[in-house]
């Protein structure tokens, strides 16, 4: 589920893989690594997010709203809305029975640097609201520290291991909050690692991989993280999600724009889709 550079670049260089951070979205075929079939009915928050043509699973994603997805912003980052498709209600890709929603507009961070690994966030704004029941709802945005010995919820269809398949079932994995300064420290202090992410750990084997980017973790019951990267796959040391906390006015400022543009009109609502997100 974590990724940014290139397989074909890395193997190109001659760089060993597993020394690497990586990031997808990448076709390979598995994900969660070490976690077990999700029961039914835990996190209807979770959607898939796929190629509207190819209607392969690429990355995950949290519902925050009727009209709005959060992910990962390497996830979505150089494509335009018309590529993308989300699967919502469900917890079996095979076995679908819930709805496709398409994707209108992309408001990724203006700050994502793909090659500093910072900023990895984005909001995808649908072209019509969710449906609501059972198996599909919204998750609260959490703005509560966390503290040592926290443990997450992780959830998704990232490869159970590296260049392994994608699961049909929905994965879960527990993973325990690393502090900022520890996961840097595991990370060699590398500047990879900084004040927008939330560590997390469980132990060698167990943790995310391609196809879980985006993908939300969760702590009592709120979102707290999206997954951004890691060492591929559960290699040992912590993998960095982007801080729902810490983004918060990246997410209230553009949730409320919209808000206020379909309040004005049709009008306003036209020119909100036409500017750049960014200031």
């Amino acid at each position: 589920m974590l990724f940014p550079l290139l397989l074909v670049n890395l193997l190109v260089a001659g760089v060993r893989l597993e020394e690497q951070l990586i990031y997808p979205p990448q076709f390979t075929r598995e994900r969660i690594v070490g976690g077990e079939d999700a029961p039914e009915g835990m996190a209807p928050y979770q959607i898939s997010l796929q190629g509207a043509a190819s209607g392969q699973h690429s990355c995950g994603g949290a519902i925050i709203e009727e009209r709005w997805i959060l992910t990962a912003a390497h996830c979505i980052h150089g494509k335009t809305p018309e590529a993308f498709r989300v699967l919502a209600g469900t917890q079996d890709l095979k076995k679908n029975v819930s709805r496709y929603y398409y994707v209108d507009r992309i408001l990724e961070h203006c700050d994502y640097e793909p090659r500093k690994y910072r900023n990895d966030i984005a909001l995808l704004h649908l072209n019509e609201s969710i449906v609501f029941d059972n198996s599909t709802q919204p998750v609260q945005l959490s703005h509560e520290p966390l503290m040592p010995g926290d443990w997450l919820l992780l959830t998704g269809w990232g490869t159970l291991s590296l260049g392994g398949e994608v699961p049909a079932k929905l994965q879960r994995l527990e993973v325990e909050y690393v502090p900022f300064e520890e996961c840097r420290l595991a990370h060699g202090n590398s500047s990879h690692v900084d004040i927008g992410h939330v560590c997390t750990y469980n132990d060698k084997g167990r943790g995310a991989c391609h196809g879980d980017s985006g993908g939300p973790l969760v702590h009592n019951g709120k979102l707290v993280a999206l997954v951004n990267w890691g060492m591929p796959c559960a290699r040992g040391k912590p993998d960095a999600s982007a801080s729902i906390a810490y983004y918060h006015d990246f997410i209230r400022t553009h949730l409320s724009l919209h808000e206020a543009a379909a309040a004005a009109g049709t009008e306003e609502l036209a020119a909100w889709r036409s500017k750049s997100h960014c200031h």
